[in-house]
């Protein structure tokens, strides 16, 4: 089963494989045990019932899995977490988990489950999770980063004075952790250690293609969670303003603005609109992209800019372009209005 990000969730550090998460799957299921050989050669056998009533029959894998990988601290083998659903055609595999896990478990299913975004204890749900990101037990660290990932950005700042600066900076240099480094790059700038910045600007030196897109807007989200309105100007002159930089490097930039003037708290949302007043009216095929967030912020304003824009013949990417003229439709103004009738008439819609 695959779903999508949930509205809330960072758009920076989401995970996007669109994999339910293991809680997800968790209350999903109708029984939930802890189970291993009961010795060499020997089926699988229920140690620990953390949901659900057994069902009766012996416990037969849908899909056997491959022989679980040690666990520091566990013994030589950790035990299984099998879920069960009703009218299923056996026990589906989670993965290796020791047996210490159990309440660890009970604990997670007791968690109240996201369901707005807006009614959430993230304080609670963050504080459970943080202290597990890259645990030594895989299934144990996979769960605390999506579901930290998952939080809203704003929400992340609970977890200040929880995270260590040096441990985050070692997880971005590990080939192996490469999908969770937007979720690192970004709770960088929540650590709070403004003696970071130029590291964190150096990092970005290393960054320069369009796979390190989402790391790239995460880490730039966290200077400017570092340095509120005045690293805007930074990110105006080493990406929006500077003819060097590829557009995806540029849109990394306008997300990382636009995450931050979303939330609100670390840079203002003028200072937000004014960086994307001077984005949209240099020489960029990408002036449309900022019109969302625009629009969505009620900034009407913009819609003579946008129409002369589009009078002006300079070329738009598509998504831009259209961007723009999504803009005019909504914008409350009559006047917006009448631009679009005179842009359809003169033939430059």
């Amino acid at each position: 089963m695959l779903i999508q990000a949930p509205a809330w969730a960072c758009p920076i550090c989401a995970p996007g494989d669109g994999q339910i998460t293991l809680s997800q799957r968790l209350r999903q299921a109708d029984v939930v045990v802890l189970a291993a050989p009961a010795g060499p050669g020997l089926p699988l056998g229920v140690r620990q019932l953390i949901k659900g009533a057994l069902p009766t029959g012996p416990v037969l894998l849908s899909a056997q899995p491959s022989a679980p990988a040690p666990v520091p601290g566990t013994g030589p083998v950790a035990d299984t977490l099998l879920l069960y659903r009703q009218g299923s055609s056996g026990w589906q595999s989670a993965g290796p988990l020791a047996a210490s896990r159990a309440d660890w478990l009970r604990q997670l299913l007791a968690l109240p489950q996201p369901s707005d975004g807006i009614g959430t204890d993230w304080g609670r749900r963050l504080a459970f999770f943080g202290p597990d990101l890259e645990n030594p037990e895989p299934l144990v660290a996979q769960t605390a980063y999506e579901e930290i990932a998952l939080a809203p950005f704003g929400a992340m700042r609970g977890l200040r004075g929880r995270l260590q600066a040096a441990r985050l900076l070692d997880w971005l240099d590990k080939p192996q952790l490469a999908a969770r480094r937007p979720l690192y790059a970004l709770l960088l700038g929540v650590s709070g250690e403004v003696e970071r910045v130029p590291v964190l600007q150096h990092r970005l030196t290393q960054w320069r293609q369009p796979a390190d897109a989402a790391a790239v807007s995460a880490l730039l989200a966290a200077l400017l969670e570092l340095q509120g309105d005045s690293g805007v100007a930074w990110l105006e002159r080493q990406y929006l303003q500077s003819v060097g930089r590829q557009d995806w490097e540029q849109q990394a930039a306008l997300l990382a603005l636009s995450v931050q003037g979303n939330d609100g708290q670390r840079v203002s949302r003028d200072r937000v609109v004014r960086a994307y007043a001077d984005f949209m009216r240099g020489d960029t095929p990408l002036a449309g992209l900022v019109a969302s967030d625009l629009g969505n912020w009620g900034r009407w304003e913009f819609d003579q800019d946008y129409a002369a824009l589009m009078r002006s013949g300079r070329p738009q990417t598509f998504a831009s372009r259209y961007a723009m003229v999504f803009y005019l439709m909504r914008n409350p103004k009559p006047q917006a209005r009448a631009l679009l009738d005179a842009l359809r008439a003169e033939g430059a819609l």
